[in-house]
């Protein structure tokens, strides 16, 4: 049997499938032995208890990054996240020299749609980037809390509300 026509019965995509062949984990067309482990991974496919303590072994980063970059579906995109996410605060990459640097390192031509695309990318990237700074300030305005300085301003607010007699 084809990947192809594997894929249109199937639970796992045919990218993933054309990527197994490509590592060789499968071959194409399909042998009796790779449709019995396919079989089996159709069955723990999208299993929140299978996939967990894969993404547990990852750091921090990695399992933030993989979300981030999860419905993004080629090479190229994920590239052009990266790139903008690890832009240094108060540099420029003008989107000429992005869509440039995506025609030279993958060799093809980028259509109206697909930059089109890398603009939208770049949209989420500097929401991302506006929320990461929000949160950092937010963490670092609770960090500041001194319980001695805190003790004073308490002991302030109680003088101020009794009575004067």
């Amino acid at each position: 049997m084809d990947i192809a026509d594997y894929a249109a019965t199937s639970r796992v995509p045919l990218k993933t499938l054309r990527w197994m062949v490509a590592q060789e984990i499968a071959s194409n067309p399909l042998t009796d032995r790779n449709l019995i482990g396919l079989e089996m991974m159709e069955k723990v496919w999208k299993k929140r208890d299978f996939l967990r303590p894969q993404v547990r072994q990852m750091d921090v980063k990695a399992r933030q990054t993989l979300i981030n970059t999860c419905t993004l579906a080629t090479k190229w995109e994920r590239y052009a996240y990266s790139r903008l996410m690890n832009l240094e605060a108060g540099k420029k990459l003008f989107m000429k020299n992005l869509v440039a640097e995506i025609e030279l390192t993958y060799r093809f031509k980028l259509s109206e749609n697909q930059v089109g695309t890398l603009f939208q990318l770049r949209k989420r990237v500097h929401k991302a980037k506006e929320r990461a700074q929000i949160i950092q300030e937010k963490i670092t305005e609770t960090s500041n809390f001194d319980p001695e300085n805190q003790a004073t301003k308490t002991n302030q607010m109680q003088d101020a509300t009794k009575p004067n007699y």
